[in-house]
């Protein structure tokens, strides 16, 4: 594929998302195919994505550290944004407007549903654009306004989809035709990672956090909200430490500023767990942690298809969620015993204590969790991907040729 590609995200913060536009972007680039990101907000990954294109800023830079870009997105849905800067960012935008066009892209890849408004200014470009939508409905509703996602379900030639659960919110609820819906897991550079976990002095990390060496540790990752189950994380320790008092938690992703850390902390010291239960804020090092985990356990109660449970894969240990939670279920299965109902916290303590007595158990789900994690490296799905966008501009010529 020669096409060159203008990439569009949402900010440059350490999250799913963000991470796997960082692996996308990479591949294209040693795959000497064109590419460049207008991002519209900033955040700790810029330095990264400079590495492997050039990018754009879609917002005033004296902004870049004012305001989480999806939370200044949440805000201004309720009327609580800050309207000034949005006029800034489409000021910013309309003089970019020139030095994009000269660039000739191909086609516009957006990399979230929360990118509407960026999508509309760039109308004027009058390039094809794709979504890669990450998002299920509690996301869409959060952060995105209806004007900027029904400009997308009208004018996006095609939806590329992080999970079919994702695929069918966009056809069921918004009314999507399933002809413009196709599934693409999420895609990680197992190779990179792999490299890391296996680099990672362990032992000093336990021993920093307080974890015996020989004790098993249960892992979480992800922002501190609702979304993401954390309070169930924390109501899971205490059921397991009930019984398995030699089993230590940890969950990155939770700064240590925030209202959440508070609340969490107020809980874990009145079970007297907060020497059992670390919260570690989120970072450049996350992997640090995921590599002390025996056991990884997804309490989101929606995520479509987190690259956490990959990374977690790819460090050959268990990997439990619950059903009806997202996309997770596609890739914990049915056959692993790791699939617990719903919300149901005893049910997950209760596969926690089974498998924090069997080594041998976790040993063989682990194996099989790291299979499935290496079929989703980006050496085998990214050509699938620019095959499917191949697809869709020689579709997309040869309409226009025959009007």
């Amino acid at each position: 594929m020669s096409k060159r590609i203008l990439f569009i995200g949402h900010d440059a913060n350490r999250a799913g998302a963000q991470y796997l536009l960082l692996h996308l972007l990479t591949y294209l680039r040693q795959a000497g195919i064109e590419t460049a990101l207008l991002l519209g907000s900033g955040g700790p990954l810029w330095p990264e994505y400079e590495q492997v294109t050039t990018v754009y800023a879609g917002f005033d830079p004296a902004e870049q550290n004012s305001q989480p870009g999806l939370l200044s997105r949440a805000l201004r849905k309720v009327g609580l944004g800050n309207t000034n800067g949005q006029d800034t960012k489409k000021k910013v935008l309309e003089e970019l407007l020139p030095a994009l066009k000269a660039r000739q892209f191909d086609l516009i890849f957006s990399n979230t549903i929360a990118n509407g408004e960026l999508l509309r200014l760039l109308q004027p470009l009058n390039i094809p654009f794709v979504a890669y939508v990450h998002e299920l409905e509690t996301s869409i509703r959060i952060y995105t306004h209806p004007d900027a996602l029904r400009y997308q379900l009208d004018n996006a030639s095609l939806f590329l989809c992080g999970s079919e659960a994702v695929r069918s919110n966009l056809i069921s609820t918004h009314g999507l035709p399933a002809r413009k819906a196709t599934v693409l897991n999420s895609f990680i550079q197992t190779q990179v990672l792999r490299n890391k976990l296996q680099h990672v002095d362990q032992a000093a990390v336990r021993t920093r956090l307080g974890i015996p060496a020989d004790a098993v540790v249960v892992g979480g990752c992800g922002n501190a909200e609702w979304r993401k189950g954390v309070d169930l994380f924390v109501l899971l320790a205490q059921q397991v430490i009930k019984t398995h008092p030699d089993t230590y938690f940890i969950w990155v992703g939770v700064p240590k500023a925030s209202e959440g850390y508070i609340n969490l902390m107020y809980d874990l010291e009145r079970m007297g767990l907060q020497t059992r239960v670390h919260l570690i804020e989120p970072g450049a090092n996350y992997l640090d942690y995921v590599a002390c985990f025996d056991i990884f356990t997804l309490t989101s109660r929606e995520d479509p298809y987190p690259l956490v449970i990959l990374e977690a894969g790819l460090n050959r240990i268990p990997v439990l969620c619950f059903q009806q939670s997202g996309g997770s279920p596609d890739y914990v299965g049915q056959d692993t015993g790791c699939l617990v109902p719903y919300s149901d916290v005893s049910a997950m303590a209760e596969v926690i204590r089974h498998l924090a007595d069997n080594l041998a158990e976790r040993s063989r789900l682990g194996a099989i969790f790291y299979e499935r994690a290496m079929a989703h490296d980006t050496e085998t799905l990214v050509p699938n991907l620019l095959t499917i966008l191949d697809s869709m501009l020689h579709e997309l010529s040869h309409h226009h040729g025959r009007r």
